[in-house]
């Protein structure tokens, strides 16, 4: 397929989502239901990422899109529907986790998990049961300190880091710039840095600076 024609159905694919969404707006329970379709198993993945666990994720998204439902008036159209329900999505997945206060072993996997593997997962190699307490509560601390993050950073830090999107891959979701998502990469890192101190010992992707230092830039 030429490049023209890639543009070409992305700006299709972007006018009948305009369109289902005004449809939905106008209660259309039939056009929110496309919608739903759609992007149900990306708000799944998202969830999934932060809570590792299918039933947690899958009360998330249906959660997500029952408060998309029911605040779709306050949607604004800046961004795109999925944009605007991931964000959704990574808030109550985080409200769940909180609400939770514990988390499953990293060695519960899922069949429809198809996504590429994050910085906090672990190799192929299967932990002993110290490791995997550690690696637990390591990641339980982790993502804590990501949800006091302002919402722009963690959602980036959520598609760059626990759903292991590229910059280009986060950028296209978000609708920003390569550069400003390296931007926020590198100051939610910072952030996090501040936040865990001085005594935890973060994953490697929070220290590892090389890429997004130069790109840190007015850029928000």
């Amino acid at each position: 397929m030429t490049l023209d024609k890639v543009q070409c159905a992305t700006k299709a694919a972007s006018t009948d989502e305009r369109l289902l969404v005004a449809q939905a707006k106008s209660g259309c329970s039939s056009a929110f239901g496309e919608l739903y379709e759609h992007h149900r198993l990306r708000i799944y993945h998202t969830a999934f990422r932060i809570l590792r666990n299918r039933q947690d994720a899958e009360d998330a998204a249906q959660r997500s899109f029952q408060r998309a439902f029911t605040k779709l008036d306050r949607f604004r159209q800046d961004s795109t529907f999925l944009t605007w329900v991931t964000r959704i999505a990574i808030n109550e997945a985080l409200m769940l986790l909180r609400q939770r206060r514990a988390l499953p072993p990293l060695s519960e996997s899922n069949n429809y998990d198809v996504q590429a593997p994050s910085a906090l997962d672990r190799p192929d190699k299967r932990p002993t049961p110290e490791q995997a307490l550690v690696e637990n509560e390591l990641r339980a601390t982790v993502i804590q300190a990501i949800s006091h993050l302002r919402e722009s950073l963690r959602i980036v830090v959520v598609l760059r880091e626990l759903q292991g999107l590229t910059s280009a891959e986060t950028a296209r979701r978000l609708g920003l710039t390569v550069s400003a998502v390296k931007a926020r990469t590198f100051r939610a890192r910072r952030s996090l840095r501040r936040h865990l101190g001085r005594d935890s010992k973060p994953p490697q992707w929070i220290l590892d600076r090389t890429q997004e230092k130069s790109s840190e830039a007015p850029e928000s």
